[in-house]
Parts: structure tokens; sequence; C-alpha cells
């Protein structure tokens, strides 16, 4: 994405993110131009701005007071500074403010006080650091409250976006990447946006009133001094650029190994049932050692930074004491006066020292805020329509018109199909495996669509509804039935506000209820993940109760009974022969005396159909379907 360049050439090679910030209401009001960390808190932290002044505020308060802090040191260094000064000689006050001040308060104490003479400058101290401290919680609490909410935000509309993309999407990206975008990255920006922003801030403050304060103490050794920033800025530019490109490259390894724990824990029994245990350890260990010399590079790249303001602020230090012996022998400069300057400039020094390191963290998280635009900036494949048509609540006639459709072109799945569906009527598909039966069912809920010909309800084309609303008039049971973690009550009445009585009655009605009833605690017993504490026609008739309880026109069944034993069986057919009436419906049968009752029955082969009928007239066709049959009957 092309980055807007910043007007301030020396704001814009800093890369902190208190210049992020400031860029990012300098620039455009084109988002598209903008970089990731600009878009961000424009979009994200902007709605919290009260909070984002209110800390900020207070952190350049409390950077104002640790500059007030050094200053006061002078009244310390005064009472014991040795001097080779003689006596009588008049030296120049580095800080006349500072003395009429101290005067000033000291003249408005009681007669008589402590505080006039030795305990003015302890209790100074002491009430500076107490209100410092109290501007620092305070500033923090605030930032890291506006930066917290913002990453909420963040990562709501992540996995809103990513639930609205088209179902080829989740099967070209792994769970385990999905993850590390909703999980790790959008952490390592919270860190960034509450923590790190209010640190940022706070130093900056502490930095430019410290830099405000050796230019009053001495401009002209101050500007010298500053003359060595290049030799900070342009090295921790270069390295800014190498940590977030290797970051990158650690969030992509962080996501390949996700997956792979995805993938060896959701099949631990084929893992166990082949003792693969010492080879999945391997597999991991392969990848843990990427993981780790990934993580290597970006360390190194990060340590190098503190060496290098170690470096710059030796030679700034050994070249101000170099420079300054002359003038403190020659009674030009007093010694507390120069050791206020040493402090004050140590005091500028040490939040500079800190920036870089935040900076270092900032790099690492605008890696992940890089990845987290690039699938913001993903547009779902199928939008819905602009100006959606009506769907109808009770559609009279399904229709695949002359449909193609392929996963990778020039490989067609389906070739050339003609079926119409009316209201009520069961339609079954029926074939050898890879014939494109399921591919074929997945355009009505518009998981796909036709790479040529269409899929209509009432002689519209499906593509013209709104999704979601086409999606609700479907209900759909597959052969895996993957519930979620919840209860059984709210996986039957899934997303809806369905009462209990209605939620029993679709399980009594999908032959579900008295299995749930032996459950230890009923309806409200909690399921493993995907359910995998029930058997597998239990799953299936939580399925069709679902179905049954959100009560769509039409219905597709995948070989709902396929994976299931006889007894398991009857019972799921029996409850999906209440589902399907009054209902249209579009049935994959692996088990041919499933679909006998069918309105027709279509034979797919090689993505075609071949034949088409009832049960009785394609046994007698003697064709394809005729020996599907006896393959499974001639026992």
């Amino acid at each position: 994405m092309a980055r807007r360049q910043v007007n301030n050439k020396n704001v814009n090679s800093y890369n902190m993110p208190l210049y992020a910030l400031l860029a990012s209401f300098s620039q455009s009001s084109s988002w598209k131009t903008m970089n990731t960390l600009s878009r961000f808190f424009r979009e994200h932290l902007r709605p919290n701005l009260g909070l984002i002044l209110a800390g900020s505020g207070l952190a350049v308060l409390a950077g104002l007071l640790q500059t007030l802090l050094v200053g006061s040191l002078k009244w310390v260094f005064e009472g014991f500074a040795p001097t080779i000064i003689p006596a009588g000689t008049p030296i120049p006050d580095a800080l006349p403010a500072f003395t009429a001040a101290k005067a000033w308060l000291t003249s408005h104490l009681p007669e008589g006080s402590a505080l006039r003479t030795s305990a003015f400058v302890p209790t100074l101290v002491i009430v500076i650091f107490a209100l410092k401290g109290i501007c620092s919680f305070s500033a923090t609490m605030l930032m890291v409250r506006s930066g917290i909410k913002a990453t909420q935000r963040l990562r709501e509309r992540l996995f809103g976006h990513l639930l609205k993309q088209e179902p080829a999407f989740f099967q070209k990206h792994p769970v385990g990447e999905l993850l590390t975008r909703c999980i790790s990255d959008v952490g390592a920006v919270q860190g960034i946006a509450s923590n790190q922003f209010a640190e940022s801030i706070r130093e900056a403050a502490t930095a430019v009133a410290g830099i405000a304060f050796v230019l009053y103490l001495d401009w002209q050794r101050s500007l010298v001094l500053f003359l060595a920033a290049p030799l900070i800025i342009f090295p921790l530019k270069k390295l800014s650029q190498r940590i977030r490109k290797i970051n990158h490259r650690n969030q992509e390894a962080i996501a390949r190994l996700l997956q792979r724990l995805k993938e060896v824990f959701s099949n631990v029994r084929v893992v166990k049932a082949f003792a693969r245990e010492g080879y999945e350890a391997r597999r991991l260990e392969g990848q843990n050692v990427e993981l780790f010399r990934i993580g290597m590079k970006s360390a190194r790249a990060i340590a190098m930074s503190h060496p290098i303001m170690e470096m710059a602020g030796g030679f700034m230090l050994a070249g101000l004491i170099l420079w300054v012996s002359s003038d403190i022998q020659a009674g030009r400069l007093a010694t507390s006066d120069f050791m206020t300057y040493l402090v004050a400039v140590f005091a500028m020094y040490d939040p500079l020292r800190r920036l870089t390191r935040i900076n270092n963290e900032v790099q690492v998280a605008r890696a992940s805020l890089d990845r987290i635009y690039a699938m913001l900036d993903r547009e779902p494949q199928m939008p819905p329509p602009a100006n959606p048509a009506q769907m109808p609540s009770v559609p009279k006639k399904l229709a695949f018109e002359n449909v193609h459709f392929a996963y990778e072109q020039g490989h067609e799945v389906l070739s050339g199909i003609n079926i119409q569906v009316n209201s009520g009527e069961t339609i079954a598909l029926v074939g050898g495996s890879g014939g494109g039966k399921t591919t074929l069912v997945n355009l009505v809920p518009r998981f796909y669509d036709p790479t040529k010909g269409r899929v209509t309800i009432d002689d519209r084309d499906i593509r013209e509804f709104d999704p979601g609303e086409l999606r609700q008039q479907i209900g759909i049971v597959t052969q895996e039935t993957l519930l979620f973690m919840d209860s059984i009550h709210d996986n039957i009445a899934y997303g809806k506000s369905f009462s209990r009585e209605a939620v029993v009655e679709a399980a009594k009605r999908a032959h579900a209820h008295d299995f749930i009833q032996q459950l230890p605690d009923g309806y409200d017993t909690p399921l493993a993940e995907t359910g995998s504490s029930l058997s597998g026609g239990q799953r299936q008739r939580i399925a069709i109760a679902r179905a049954l309880l959100h009560n769509p026109p039409i219905l597709v069944l995948d070989e709902a009974t396929s994976a299931l034993d006889t007894e398991s069986e009857r019972a799921v057919q029996e409850a999906l022969e209440v589902l399907m009436q009054n209902r249209t419906a579009l049935v994959i049968a692996h088990r041919l005396s499933t679909i006998q009752k069918a309105t027709r029955i279509y034979v797919l082969k090689q993505g075609q159909v071949v034949e088409v009928g009832r049960h009785e007239d394609l046994l007698a066709l003697h064709g394809e379907y005729a020996r599907l049959h006896q393959l499974q009957f001639r026992e």
C-alpha cells in the first residue's frame, strides 16, 4: 500500500508512535493512501479523542515536572559543589528565573521556618515526585483505556469482515492463519495502542521539555550536541524497516505453527491409531526451529538499537566534558550550573533512549497491523447486490438453468445442468464419488456461484437476493454435523431466542428428545468441541431439530445418513421424513434405499445429468442407476 509522506522529513525519519499520531491528523482524508498506523489512529483511536487529549495533557505535565525536578537540583549542587574560582569573582547565573522563583517562594514562607533554608529543596523534590507520579499514572490509565477500546473495535471489525467472505476464502486461508490475525496480530496492536502509546506520549513530552530546558541553559552547546542526531536517526530508520520485515515472517511462521497444532489436535485419534506421536513431534520441532531462527534475527535487529544510542551518548558526553572544562577553569561557568546542565542532558537523553525501544516494539506491531489491514482491504468476491430483490417467503420453484462450474479454470466439475424443483417436491441426486452432487447443492445457498448459467428461485437469479435472506430460507443437514461448544438448547436454537417449549417440540419431532433427557443436565448439557461428546446419530438429530425449529421452506440433505449404523440411520431417517414434509428438498443419497420415495431422481456422472426419473423407471432403463443399485443390493 502506498504511503503518503509527512511534510516534516525529520518527523517521518523517527518513526515514533507520537509522530505517527501527528501524521494521521495532517494527512489527506483519502485513507487508501495512508500507512496502516495512521489508518488505525484515524479509524479506531479518534473516537476516543477526549481520553487521548486528557491523557496527553497529563503526560505533558509529567514531562514538565521532570524538567522542574532537574532544575531544582541546581540548588543542591550549589550547596556542596567545589569551586576553584577566587572569592569575589562574579559568576553568571544560568537559571536566573529559577533563582527568582525560589526567592519569591521563600519570602512568603513563615519567618524561622525550616522551609526557608535546608528543608526547602527536599520538600520541593518530594512534592514534584508525588505530582509527577499522579500525572503519569492518570495519563497511562486514560491512554490504556483508549487503546483497549480501540483494539476491541478492531478485533470485532476484523472478525465481522472475515465472516462476510465467501466460503471459498476459508479454503484458501487455513484456520491457523485466521486465528493469528484475530488474536496474535490484534494483541500486538493492542500493545502500541495502549501501553506503548501512553509511554511514547509521556517520553516524548519529557524529551521535548528536556530539549527546551537544555536550550534555555546553554543554547550554543545544545545546538552542537544536536548535530549528532543523524548518527542516531539514520541507523534506527534502517533497523525499523528490518524489524518490520522480520516480524512479517515471524507472524506467518506462527500462523503455520497454529495450523499444525490445530490439525494434530483435531485428528488426535488418527495420530494415536497409527502411533505417529513421534512423527508429529518431529514435524512440530522443524517448525519450531524456523520460529526460533526468525526470533533470533528479530532480537539481533532490536538489540542493535541500544548500542547505537549508547555510543551516541558516549560521544556527546566526552565532547561536552572537553568543551566545558576550560570554561569552568576560566570562571565563565559555575560548577553547579555545569552539573545542572549535565543532569539536564541525561534527563533529555533518557526518554529518547526509551523512545528507541518503543519504536522497536511499534515496528513489530506495525507488521501485524499491515497483515490485519491486508485482510480488511479484501473485498468479498460474492458481495450482496446494491438493491436486493424481495425474497419470497415460500418459493414456488427452484431451477438450475444450464449450470456450469469449475473450481479451477479448464477443469469443469458441472457441465450443462438443467434441473427444476417445484414447491413440495423431493429431488434426489445420486452418482459415484466426484460426480458433482455436493458442488451442485452448494450453489443453492450461494457458497459458490456458477461459472456459467444460473440458479433461480421463482425465475429470479439467486444473485439478485441478499445472501443472508437467501440462506435463512434454506436448511442444511450434512453427513458431518459439527456442533458448537454450547448447551444443547443453544445449539438447536442457534442464535435466536426460541423458548424452551419450542426447542423441546423440535427435538421431539427430530426423535432427539429421549436421549437428551438422559443426559446429565438435559437441554442445558454443554457439548464438547464439535459436539464430539455425542454419537454421530445424536448429532444428526440435533441438526435436524435445528432445521425443524428454523422452519426453512428449502432443504439440502447431503448424505445425512451415510455414516450411521443401521439403528441410528432408522431413527435419523424417520426424523428426516418429518423434516421434509411440505418442503422443497434436495437429497444427496449414498444409500439408494433412502430415496425410493423421491419425486424424481437425477443421476450425475462426471458433472452431467445422465438419467432422470422415478426409482422404478430408472431400474427399468438398466443404465447407470440400475448399475449402482445392483452394486448395493446384489447380495
